[in-house]
């Protein structure tokens, strides 16, 4: 039986969430809250596997709550469940413990199943949420790495030079030249400070600096 707690300060929308859930054979609905004070008191008593985490409440976030409820309750997993979908919220939450983030569309029908996969180790997403973060990657995170240093080009050439296919064998899968491969691939070392594809292999280029 997988316990489930209820954090959102409209009430039909939490009577819907609570409603959807009750059918569910496997899943029990211990608590919900209508605010962040009301939620961090009763979860802090209320043995819970998933709480499921408005991100607006009346007196706080929900990134908030679940950052100061997480070293509490290292056994629960935040789940969010928000109308909201712009990657500041979505990054908030992901940084403050949440291990999943849902459009609210996932009410009727798919959030059992999501609360299911968080138990099992997964991080469900809707898809437009996980097309911000892969958005965000790379126009974020990636220009920061040092595989970030190089053009498109250079990194499909990559790509392909750490498997240890040949200067000819790329040159044939990206319809070029041997030698604009062998350009290439003086940059690729020259941006990443090594001096063969061994170093390469066994460098992490994909690192954050």
């Amino acid at each position: 039986m997988i316990r489930v707690f209820v954090v959102d300060d409209h009430p039909a929308m939490r009577e819907a969430i609570c409603a959807e859930l009750a059918r569910e054979a496997d899943l029990q609905v211990v608590g919900s809250a209508a605010s962040a004070a009301q939620a961090r008191q009763l979860l802090l008593t209320t043995p819970t596997d998933v709480a499921i985490i408005d991100l607006v409440l009346p007196d706080s976030t929900g990134s908030a709550l679940i950052a100061a409820l997480r070293p509490e309750l290292p056994t629960t997993d935040f789940l969010v469940l928000s109308a909201y979908e712009d990657y500041d919220r979505i990054y908030s939450a992901i940084l403050a413990g949440a291990v999943g983030y849902l459009g609210k569309a996932y009410v009727n029908g798919a959030l059992a199943e999501a609360i299911r996969e968080v138990r099992a180790g997964g991080s469900p997403m809707s898809s437009q949420i996980a097309r911000k973060v892969l958005q965000a990657f790379h126009n974020i995170v990636k220009p920061q790495m040092p595989i970030g240093k190089l053009s498109d080009r250079e990194q499909q050439i990559l790509h392909i030079l750490v498997t240890g296919r040949s200067y000819k064998e790329i040159a044939t899968t990206l319809f070029i030249s041997v030698e604009t491969v062998r350009t290439h691939v003086r940059n690729i070392y020259r941006k990443l400070q090594v001096h063969s594809a061994e170093e390469l292999k066994n460098r992490d280029v994909y690192r954050v600096v």
